[in-house]
């Protein structure tokens, strides 16, 4: 494949996925996490063709070599914005998680904090909670009552 074409795959490949990365990064702004899961497949698949692409290049120094001075320059406009959008995307992604984690966690305290002590009498009969200085036993009461 000639310079020019491999690039021009790149570049294309690569405005996939800042387009991808950005529905992402406002589906979180918006709470909408829920919604990714289709961009997810296509964003793994242009992941793995972009990984290819840029595997090739390194292999193959001169890959790259012949490619005239305007896709070159396009090349690197879109690479340039591509790590600008993959950084922002990993920054929404992490944050997302840090609120759900925290969520987790206000729900788990409240969970805890809300748990009734448990009721009944222990294996020994006693009252579970005991009785507190000062305060009276429970009377014992009786019902006689018959149909």
């Amino acid at each position: 494949m000639n310079p020019n074409a491999r690039a021009h795959e790149l570049i294309g490949v690569s405005e996939s996925l800042i387009h991808i990365m950005s529905e992402e990064i406002e589906l979180l702004k918006n709470g909408k996490a829920s919604d990714i899961a289709p961009l997810q497949e296509q964003k793994a698949s242009l992941t793995g063709i972009y990984e290819t692409h840029i595997r090739q290049a390194a292999e193959e120094p001169g890959a790259l070599a012949g490619i005239e001075p305007d896709v070159r320059s396009d090349l690197e406009q879109v690479m340039t914005r591509f790590q600008t959008k993959a950084k922002e995307n990993a920054f929404a992604v992490r944050a997302a998680l840090d609120m759900n984690a925290k969520l987790v966690q206000v729900i788990a305290n409240a969970v805890t904090k809300s748990a009734s002590p448990a009721t009944g009498y222990t294996n020994t009969g006693a009252s579970p909670g005991g009785y507190t200085r000062g305060a009276p036993p429970p009377r014992p009461a009786s019902l006689n009552r018959s149909l």
